[in-house]
């Protein structure tokens, strides 16, 4: 225990004074002490949800990944040729179809792979140790938070402690990108490409080679994650852009480009292919009820691959998506804990409505966060029947909703003795 115990603090010590030195993280205008005050309350909190993923948790995914991934470090060290290429047998059993399936195809195992292999090189110096394992894994999501508070600082300027707020400690975002798992890795690409994004769109920031070249690989590592993000993000990212150029006509391009997505994604269902999208959302409902088990499932009404299904189902996917789960609902307390967030939000949204500050259009990245979050929204509300893993795969998409709601409420008119006086 004494060599994984000294190699621990060699990392952090290495951490904390290289992490503020680098140049993204100047660029945030944070202290090098909050630098590593924030960096240090992320490990601080991955710790704690190591500690309670080993010993208080029936959740087991956290504690199998690691296994997985020292099944695949003893398999690097015995046979290295194999560790590179075993995804070959996948390929010959399964071939290259079943894109969107949950199991049973290539790209199905592929994320589990994927996990796992990077586990394996980091037992190359952790030994398999599950929280050193955390500690570097945390510290590299760190970067994910701070691509997001760049991005939000650059446009709310003056309202640092509202940005340090949602782009570092929303509870549920800290807890499910604290141990490794493809929540975190999610996390830490959408800050890559939302960052990068956020440049293209805004007029003082130049996009180099080396930027496309970043973009191209965290977009590519979230589809081979999380494949079905892509089919959320482009979309939105198109909208955007047509924004962009049509600058006068924005709610006009929404409205347009988002009735051409629905009316293309129905007309998907005539292909007998991967890209028949509707049967690929049923398949994967079906799916998630098959997979997923546990005493906080809730049920889904039957869901065709049609234009009447999707419409019907409309509100009770939103309503599990957004507003489940209920407080009353569920007896555990870390249900509670999740609906007791989940209320937060949901007044801040309401104050949003009714006390929000005066703009004349809201930023271009907002557009393209909110038309993101929306889309992730419906996919998480159609296809998944567990209130755990409603919570757990929202959880990396709330930061686009929650912090432009926080920096756009008058908070004068909401506190009488501190008028006009924003976070």
């Amino acid at each position: 225990m004494i060599v994984p115990f000294v190699l621990i603090l060699i990392f952090l010590a290495g951490s904390f004074w290289l992490i503020p030195r680098l140049s993204f993280i100047r660029h945030t205008n944070l202290s090098s002490r909050q630098v590593q005050l924030l960096l240090a309350f992320k490990i601080f909190i991955s710790l704690l949800a190591a500690y309670y993923f080993t010993n208080l948790s029936t959740n087991v995914d956290y504690l199998d990944n690691n296994e997985g991934g020292k099944f695949h470090y003893n398999l690097l060290l015995s046979n290295p040729v194999l560790f590179f290429t075993d995804f070959k047998n996948d390929i010959h059993t399964y071939g290259f179809g079943g894109l969107f399936k949950s199991e049973n195809s290539f790209w199905a195992y592929l994320r589990f792979n994927l996990l796992h292999k990077f586990i394996a090189i980091l037992d190359l110096f952790t030994r398999g140790n599950f929280y050193f394992n955390t500690i570097i894994f945390s510290t590299i999501v760190f970067f994910g938070h701070i691509a997001f508070y760049r991005i939000f600082s650059e446009i709310y300027k003056g309202q640092q402690l509202a940005i340090l707020i949602t782009s570092f400690l929303l509870p549920s975002l800290l807890l499910y990108t604290s141990c490794i798992h493809k929540d975190g890795i999610v996390f830490l690409c959408l800050g890559i490409v939302s960052y990068i994004f956020y440049r293209f769109l805004s007029a003082q920031r130049r996009v180099t080679f080396k930027h496309y070249v970043f973009f191209v690989i965290a977009l590519l590592a979230i589809f081979l994650f999380r494949n079905y993000v892509v089919i959320a993000i482009v979309p939105a990212m198109v909208s955007t852009l047509l924004c962009k150029i049509i600058l006068q006509k924005r709610r006009l391009v929404l409205v347009t480009t988002y009735a051409f997505y629905f009316l293309l994604f129905f007309l998907s269902s005539f292909s007998h292919s991967f890209l028949n999208i509707p049967a690929a959302v049923v398949e994967r409902k079906n799916d998630f009820a098959t997979l997923l088990g546990g005493n906080t499932n809730i049920a889904m009404n039957e869901l065709q691959p049609n234009f009447q299904s999707f419409v019907a189902n409309f509100p009770q996917a939103i309503n599990h998506a957004l507003l489940r789960p209920y407080l009353w609902e569920f007896p555990q307390l870390s249900v509670l804990l999740t609906a007791f967030e989940l209320l937060i939000y949901q007044l801040l949204i309401i104050a949003f409505i009714f006390f929000r500050k005066k703009q004349a259009s809201p930023p271009l990245f907002n557009i393209f966060g909110l038309a993101f979050f929306f889309n992730m929204m419906l996919i998480i509300g159609y296809t998944i029947p567990n209130i755990g893993a409603i919570v757990r795969y929202r959880s990396i998409f709330w930061i686009y909703l929650i912090t432009p709601v926080i920096c756009n409420i008058d908070w004068g008119k909401l506190n009488p003795f501190q008028k006009n006086k924003a976070i």
